[in-house]
C-alpha cells in the first residue's frame, strides 16, 4: 500500500480503536488504541495475523463466512447498526465490542476498515438493569410474608392455564384453602404469632403439592393452588395429602384453627372458562366445606350455563 503511512497516521487521530484488514482477514493496519484495547504492547504483535487473533476460537469458522459475505456484498455497517460480539484479549479475557465496518480501496485493492468500541461497561450496565427489572418483576408477583406467589401471580397463571385448556385441551384444577377461625390466633396470641402460623401453613401446603403446582397466598388467611395438567383424581390425591398435613400441623401446635377447601376442576375445552367464574365456583365450594363441618374438601365445576 503506497498510502500505508498516511492511513496509519490517520488511524491514530480518530477517537476510536481501528483496524484495516484485507479480504483474507489479515490485519494490515491497527492503531495504538486498538492495540491497547486488546491488551497488546506493539502493533507488530497484530499486523499480519488474521482477525481471528482478536476473536474467540468458537466463532472463527463462522467469522470467515461473514468476512467473505461482507466483501462480496460491499455493504457498510454504521456504528449503532454494526456488529456486536465478544473480543478476545491477549490474556484470553473477553470484552464486549461493537464495530462499524466500511469498504475502502487502496491502490485498486479492496479492504475493510473497522472502528471498534469497547461496550463491556454498557453490557454490564444492561445486564444489571435486566437483573434488577427481573427481581422487581419477581417481587411484584411474590407475597412478602410467605414467599409464595401472590394473588396477581395466581391470576396470571390461571389465565395461562385457561388458554392452554382452550388451545391444547390441557385440564387443570384450582383449589381455595381458607383457615377457619384464624382471627382467634391474632386476637389471642398477637399478629406476630399469626404471621408465623401463616408462614408455616404456606410451608406445609408447598411441601404437600407437586413441584409443578402453583401455591399462592391470595388473601389474609386464604391460600390457593393451581394443579396444571391434573385430572380431578390427581388433584384430589394431592389436596387430601395437603389437608391431612395441615390438620396434623394444627394439632401438634394446638392452634385453634381448622381449614376448608374448595376445588374447581376444569377439563372441558368447549366451555367458556374465565378467571371470575372459576374463582367464584372454587370459593363457593370452599364455603360449602366450611358450612358442612370444616376440615374437608368440596368439589365443584363450572356449569355450561
Amino acid at each position: 500500500m503506497k498510502t500505508h503511512r498516511t492511513i496509519a497516521e490517520l488511524l491514530e487521530v480518530i477517537p476510536d480503536a481501528a483496524l484495516i484488514m484485507n479480504r483474507s482477514s489479515e490485519l494490515v493496519l491497527v492503531n495504538s488504541m486498538l492495540v491497547s484495547m486488546f491488551g497488546y504492547q506493539q502493533r507488530r504483535e497484530l499486523i499480519g495475523n488474521k482477525l481471528d487473533i482478536l476473536l474467540p476460537a468458537a466463532v472463527h469458522v463462522m467469522h470467515e463466512k461473514h468476512v467473505a459475505a461482507f466483501f462480496s456484498r460491499a455493504e457498510n455497517r454504521p456504528m449503532g447498526k454494526g456488529f456486536e460480539f465478544l473480543g478476545r484479549r491477549k490474556d484470553e479475557s473477553m470484552i464486549h465490542v461493537e464495530i462499524m465496518l466500511s469498504h475502502v480501496e487502496f491502490d485498486g485493492e479492496p479492504f475493510a476498515i473497522a472502528f471498534v468500541r469497547d461496550s463491556t461497561s454498557n453490557k454490564l450496565t444492561e445486564d444489571k438493569i435486566r437483573r434488577e427489572l427481573e427481581q422487581e418483576r419477581v417481587l411484584a408477583l411474590t407475597d412478602h410474608l410467605t414467599g409464595l406467589a401472590n394473588r396477581r401471580a395466581f391470576v396470571e397463571e390461571l389465565e395461562r392455564d385457561i388458554e392452554l385448556l382452550r388451545t391444547q385441551e390441557r385440564q387443570f384444577a384450582v383449589c381455595f384453602i381458607d383457615l377457619d377461625d384464624f382471627k382467634i390466633i391474632n386476637d389471642t396470641y398477637g399478629h406476630e404469632i399469626g404471621d408465623e402460623v401463616l408462614q408455616q401453613v404456606a410451608h406445609v401446603v408447598k411441601a404437600g403439592c407437586r413441584a409443578s403446582d402453583l401455591v399462592a397466598r391470595v388473601g389474609g388467611d386464604e391460600f390457593a393452588t393451581i394443579h396444571a395438567g391434573a385430572t380431578l383424581e390427581d388433584a384430589m390425591h394431592v389436596l387430601e395429602r395437603v389437608r391431612k398435613m395441615l390438620v396434623q400441623e394444627f394439632a401438634e401446635h394446638h392452634w385453634p384453627v381448622t381449614l376448608s377447601m374448595g376445588v374447581c376442576h376444569c377439563g372441558d375445552a368447549n366451555l367458556s372458562y374465565d378467571v371470575a367464574s372459576i374463582l367464584r365456583v372454587a370459593d363457593k365450594a370452599m364455603y360449602e366445606a366450611k358450612q358442612q363441618g370444616k376440615n374437608q374438601i368440596k368439589i365443584a365445576r363450572v356449569s355450561a350455563d
